[in-house]
């Protein structure tokens, strides 16, 4: 499941807190003349393989002059017969500045080409996003490297697509394509974290300047819970979708613990709104995520505001952090009861996962009660539940085991264990 990319010099992506420096020997700044392009980047010598099958590799790139991003080359190692591959350039902002596709045919000595007529600026990031269809594979060539820039259906991957991005200096002053954040002035277009006398509080970003498609990749908004108490609904301002829409929103904690995941449809969205009332327990000044996704390879297009001024918190496409938000809305229920600090209560369990990574069998040994009945998840990181039981606990009856043969898709899950009011999470892993 992995994406293309080509090595970006010189250039540090942050990623969690942490600055990852890209290996600059991958940038060939050629300003041979005899070169179609005045630079490029260029990552070589792969060695190892990632397959995409009804799934998206999405790589950070940065232009190395003004101009125009006129060629992408990605290194093959295999694809199916009959299958189409769609190829994107957006910008930070997730729109769509370049689309391409390409078959078997196009393939050639291992290498695809695509054409490009892209307008960049020099030391601008964008986004290139590879997507196969369900049901066709498509194996491309990475090098092992630092995490940084390249993100498999949002999983952080360690390293680089085998590749190269050309690119060919245009003298001009203004650029169509430029989609790059600037600073905008302050106007108020944003409901602040307010807090009303009937109880309820909005967390809220509207006012669009753009938007963010996607045909299957997620999209993640975090956000500040507002007051103690409970999210109670939810909406995301539609562009557009498809008349057979079928999409999936989910919330997650601060652990990232899937708390809802709720299919939706095109029938769930009135007046260009997706709303979807919930009942979750929320804590004040703890973040929070609120995802959307298509599913079914149905198309969705959420609104997007790109004012830094009106920005509540960061917005994901498919795990690469955009320079925009997400226009939406959490409306929480303040908690009325100031001394019910039970409701947040820190987790005691003490959850231990075995053998992990895991191949066909999953063990799980809770730890942390003497006994008591426990609900035991194991979650994919779209949201779906793949297995659920519900386990009693006692001295001689602490470990439960999941079999684990039909799930097919390596990569990381969530195993969430509900006691009570407590809830942990570990991240397990599939190979």
């Amino acid at each position: 499941m992995n994406k293309f990319y080509s090595t970006l010099a010189a250039i540090a992506v942050l990623t969690s807190g942490n600055i990852l420096a890209q290996d600059a020997a991958a940038l060939t700044n050629s300003l041979d003349a005899t070169s179609a392009f005045d630079c490029s980047y260029d990552v070589k010598d792969a060695d190892n393989t990632i397959l995409l099958n009804g799934s998206s590799a999405t790589q950070i790139f940065t232009a190395c002059t003004d101009g125009k991003l006129l060629e992408v080359s990605l290194d093959i190692k295999g694809l199916n017969d009959r299958g189409t591959y769609t190829v994107e350039v957006r910008s930070m902002n997730g729109e769509i500045l370049n689309l391409a596709s390409f078959k078997k045919e196009q393939v050639l000595d291992g290498k695809v080409v695509l054409p490009m007529e892209t307008h960049v600026k020099s030391g601008a990031r964008y986004i290139l996003n590879v997507t196969a269809e369900t049901g066709y594979d498509l194996s491309l060539r990475s090098k092992q490297g630092p995490m940084g820039t390249l993100t498999i259906d949002g999983t952080p991957y360690r390293g680089q697509l085998a590749g190269q991005f050309g690119f060919k200096t245009v003298n001009a002053t203004t650029l169509a394509n430029d989609e790059g954040r600037v600073a905008y002035g302050g106007d108020d277009s944003i409901t602040p974290l307010n807090k009303s006398a009937n109880g309820l509080c909005n967390t809220e970003v509207y006012n669009h300047t753009g938007r963010i498609v996607s045909t299957g990749e997620s999209i993640v908004q975090t956000f500040t819970a507002c007051s103690n108490g409970f999210l109670s609904q939810t909406s995301v301002q539609i562009q557009h979708i498809d008349a057979d829409f079928v999409g999936r929103l989910f919330i997650k904690d601060p652990h990232n613990t899937v708390l809802l995941s709720q299919e939706v449809t095109a029938r769930n969205v009135r007046d260009g709104v997706l709303v979807v009332p919930m009942n979750i327990k929320v804590r004040e000044g703890f973040t929070y995520k609120i995802g959307v996704k298509s599913i079914y390879e149905t198309r969705l297009a959420v609104q997007a505001n790109n004012k830094p001024a009106d920005a509540l918190g960061t917005c994901t496409f498919n795990g690469t952090e955009l320079e925009t938000n997400l226009c939406f809305s959490a409306l929480v229920r303040e908690n009325q009861n100031d001394d019910d600090t039970s409701t947040f209560i820190e987790s005691t369990l003490k959850v231990i996962a075995f053998p992990n990574p895991f191949e066909n069998e999953l063990g799980i040994r809770i730890d942390g009660i003497e006994e008591g009945k426990v609900i035991v998840q194991l979650i994919d990181f779209t949201g779906n539940v793949l297995r659920a039981d519900l386990i009693n606990i006692d001295p001689d009856n602490k470990v439960i085991t999941f079999n684990t043969d039909d799930i097919d898709e390596v990569g990381f899950y969530s195993l969430r264990v509900v006691h009570g009011d407590e809830v942990t999470h570990t991240t397990v892993i599939k190979h």
